[in-house]
């Protein structure tokens, strides 16, 4: 693997919260968070063998090749986003987690990919009638059980996990190319997050989809990190190395049908890592690797799978989270 450089929401509602974000908060009923979020004993014993890896911007890249998709999957589902699929993949060796975040009818932010018809049977979930679709208030969508058994997650509940787990870093997934809409989001982000635990704020990176997204979220709070995903904007190979290189991201991340071994390359040759999503295949993701990508978003496919099949596998550096 190489090894690059280390550097460097609706409507009425949303400005409403933009506006007076903090009388309008005194409005909203507090929820009580999920504890077991953070008091899991066996998850907390887990937290503290490796080092934290807040200090450093990008490190992550050098040492896991692996991110967790929407919290990872479980039980054969991807997408969940829910409280046990993200202990689930945190036991397997797992530290990088992208996260779908939507806000609710009540303004609370809520991990989820969206609210339209479609994400409902993908969760195990009735449909609702069609005048009632749209955002859950807080409290239905934590009583709203994913595939019948699952724990839906607030975005303060991940917030009090990552507090209480300091080598969990955390990927947003906002879809929000719009500028403005993605700075409310934002806005959002950095106050739920400040009301837990604003140390927080150095793990959150936040996942940016056209050029003008970077001015736009930087401009709400000075994030260290920042990933750039292509699947949102047509730009080219050229367009793409110079925006990130000139911005300092570190971390481009692309479907294959834009992956060339040209495009990481140029990338490489500027400090930036490249990321793959979604594959699941660890013969793929190794392939990926051997030709230069860093690593890949996955579902499924942990730390220890790797590990098992390393052969020819030019792996520079150690798969952190596995013991050897």
């Amino acid at each position: 693997m190489k090894t690059a450089f280390s550097y460097g929401l609706s409507g009425i509602m949303l400005l409403a919260l933009l506006v007076t974000p903090f009388t309008f908060a005194q409005l909203i009923p507090s929820m009580e968070l999920d504890d077991s979020l953070q008091t899991d004993p066996v998850l907390t014993k887990i937290a503290y063998r490796n080092p934290a890896i807040e200090s450093i911007p990008y490190d992550w890249a050098q040492r896991y090749p692996l991110i967790a998709h929407a919290l990872g999957g479980i039980g054969g589902y991807p997408g969940t986003n829910s409280l046990e699929s993200l202990k689930r993949a945190y036991r397997s060796g797992l530290r990088v987690f992208e996260t779908d975040i939507v806000v609710t009818s009540d303004g609370h932010l809520v991990l989820r990919h969206d609210w339209v018809a479609g994400s409902y049977p993908v969760l195990g979930q009735t449909v609702p009638k069609s005048q009632e679709l749209g955002p859950m208030t807080l409290a239905k969508f934590k009583a709203t059980k994913i595939q019948h058994r699952y724990t839906p997650v607030s975005f303060k509940e991940l917030v009090r996990f990552m507090s209480a787990h300091p080598d969990v870093q955390l990927i947003t997934d906002t879809k929000e190319p719009d500028s403005f809409t993605a700075a409310s989001i934002f806005k959002l982000i950095v106050r739920e997050t400040s009301e837990v635990d604003p140390q927080v704020l150095r793990r959150i990176i936040p996942q940016l989809y056209r050029e003008d997204n970077f001015e736009a979220v930087s401009g709400v709070y000075p994030f260290k990190q920042y990933i750039y995903t292509l699947y949102m904007n047509n730009d080219s190979m050229d367009e793409v190395v110079d925006f990130a290189s000139r911005n300092e991201i570190r971390v481009v991340v692309m479907d294959e049908n834009k992956y060339t071994a040209e495009f990481v390359d140029a990338l490489w040759k500027k400090g930036i890592y490249t990321y793959i999503n979604t594959i699941n295949d660890v013969g793929q993701i190794k392939r990926y690797m051997n030709s230069g990508v860093q690593g890949v978003m996955t579902d499924f496919v942990i730390p220890a799978d790797l590990r098992r099949d390393a052969s020819g596998y030019r792996q520079k550096t150690k798969i952190a989270g596995v013991p050897d």
